[in-house]
């Protein structure tokens, strides 16, 4: 299936986290992926009008579905939760261990061919599912343009501004950049994430 023009931020994130010769997530620490993929999901609700934060929790400003069945099924549990949480508090119940949200994302992007699917074999016995890229070409647009953020001045829109936060997050920086380049970018990835409030309480988290 052909993709669409544009990918959410929980498809990019993804993208970035795959290794683009094994096809398997790059090594990260415990849970990281997880929870930035729930805040990804959470900020594209945000983005689309359906939710809003403040200090003390996170608010629905709408529970009309999106059309996106990966958003809306996130946005019906925060809508029908009995009591108010905060940002950080559903990116923790959103992520929990043995969720669904890596293989949920993965699928959708085997769906718009994007990613395809492989079978290998370890120790010659254990069958295990890969997702290397289609063409590569999704993955390496989103790197291509998070670099040229870093390495300029100009102001981010809000999307970038918060797939630049998942990215620090999630300690995706820390595996794709050298530790002089990591070095050298970290006040402008800290002054770019910083500028949105989804992404400090991602942080916190």
């Amino acid at each position: 299936m052909a993709s669409p023009s544009r990918l959410n931020l929980a498809e990019e994130l993804l993208l970035v986290a795959l290794d683009d010769e094994s096809g398997t997530p790059l090594p990260l620490p415990t849970f990281s992926l997880e929870t930035a993929l729930a805040a990804a999901i959470v900020m594209e609700l945000s983005l689309a009008g359906r939710l809003d934060s403040d200090a003390e929790s996170l608010i629905v400003l709408s529970a009309t579905p999106t059309g996106d069945a990966l958003l809306d099924g996130v946005l019906d549990r925060i809508a029908g939760a009995s009591e108010r949480r905060t940002t950080a508090q559903w990116l923790h119940v959103l992520s929990a261990p043995g969720g669904p949200l890596v293989e949920l994302v993965t699928q959708r992007l085997v769906e718009r061919g994007i990613l395809r699917v492989e079978e290998k074999r370890l120790l010659w016995v254990f069958r295990t599912r890969v997702y290397p890229p289609t063409s590569g070409i999704e993955e390496r647009e989103v790197k291509s343009r998070v670099m040229t953020l870093l390495n300029n001045d100009a102001i981010p829109d809000t999307r970038d501004t918060l797939l630049i936060g998942l990215l620090r997050a999630s300690g995706l920086f820390e595996v794709l950049l050298s530790r002089p380049e990591l070095h050298r970018l970290e006040p402008r990835i800290d002054a770019i994430a910083q500028l949105e409030e989804m992404n400090r309480a991602l942080a916190h988290t």
